[in-house]
């Protein structure tokens, strides 16, 4: 495993997404919670990705006792959905509400986190810098996970001109914008990449569909399909060139720009194993890269709707 810095932090490449921990994934169980932690960890992965809402809790109270006492370990959470007060999720940001998500993630955690973001907030939210008077008190830096994915650039835009230090992303060969735009715009700051497999499609286990209530079941099939064909035809082929499977070559794509951590969907051992392989020190080649850039011009117009 590499690591990349951030301020005093050095971060491995590879990050766990504790999103997992939900019934939307699969893994509620607090023995296979586990299992991928420990696994995690022998593999050198020190970065872990969550948030209050995941399992309502649940994430946040597992990643706490799983990591207890262990030295050389990142935590990122997320806050900004109160589902304390309904039994539905809703969006909110006034600082009061999110004063006390941090305090109660703080509990759950047992710890301060690394990275405290604001989660899905729109930009006149992010604009007025919401949050960032908690740098310091709940967390080491404050950061900004952006999405649902519909404004993410004007987003993003206005979490770098805020000054928030980090910001969370969607970033694979099949959506390079606006990420691309983002990481020459963010240099310097804490850079995580998400969704680097497309809901599977740039993996060697894809299927069309999810369980009902599975999160990766908003993909519509029409997308998945077409997406699948264009990664077949293009994609594949290009991997296997280097020797490598669909999913590492997906991690190595994120992995060659100056992103400091790729944050991966594991509900597996197996899976996990397969990509931390992807963090060798070696980015694409060159021509490599350049055929991405352009896969990505001719097909970005189809892969968009």
């Amino acid at each position: 495993m590499r690591y990349r810095a951030y301020g005093d932090l050095r971060i491995s490449e590879i990050g766990f997404g504790a999103w997992v921990f939900d019934e939307m994934y699969g893994v509620a169980d607090f023995d296979e919670a586990r299992r991928l932690v420990e696994k995690a960890i022998d593999l050198g992965i020190n970065f872990f990705d969550t948030a209050d809402v995941y399992g309502r809790g649940r994430s946040e109270e597992y990643l706490g006792r799983l990591l207890a006492g262990r030295e050389g370990v990142y935590i990122a959470t997320k806050v900004g959905y109160d589902f304390y007060s309904s039994q539905k999720p809703v969006r909110r940001y006034d600082e009061e509400y999110l004063e006390y998500a941090a305090e109660m993630s703080v509990r759950r955690l047992g710890r301060r986190p690394d990275v405290l973001q604001i989660h899905n907030a729109p930009s006149d939210v992010l604009k007025r810098g919401a949050g960032l008077r908690l740098k310091g008190r709940f967390a080491k830096y404050v950061g900004a996970a952006l999405g649902p994915e519909t404004d993410v650039l004007e987003e993003g835009l206005a979490a770098l001109a805020a000054g928030y230090d980090a910001l969370m992303f969607v970033f694979n060969i099949l959506e390079q914008e606006p990420a691309l735009t983002l990481i020459r715009r963010g240099q310097g700051r804490l850079l995580l990449a998400r969704v680097p497999h497309a809901t599977d499609v740039l993996t060697d286990r894809f299927k069309p569909e999810f369980p009902p209530g599975d999160h990766r079941s908003l993909r519509s099939r029409e997308w998945l399909l077409k997406a699948r064909r264009l990664v077949e035809s293009e994609i594949v082929p290009l991997a296997r060139e280097l020797g490598l499977t669909l999913g590492q070559y997906a991690l190595k794509f994120v992995l060659s720009y100056p992103i400091t951590s790729v944050v991966v969907t594991a509900t597996t051992v197996e899976e996990l194993e397969e990509y931390a392989e992807a963090s060798d020190g070696k980015p694409l080649p060159r021509h490599h890269l350049e055929a991405l850039e352009e896969f990505w011009k001719r097909h970005r117009g189809e892969l968009a709707s």
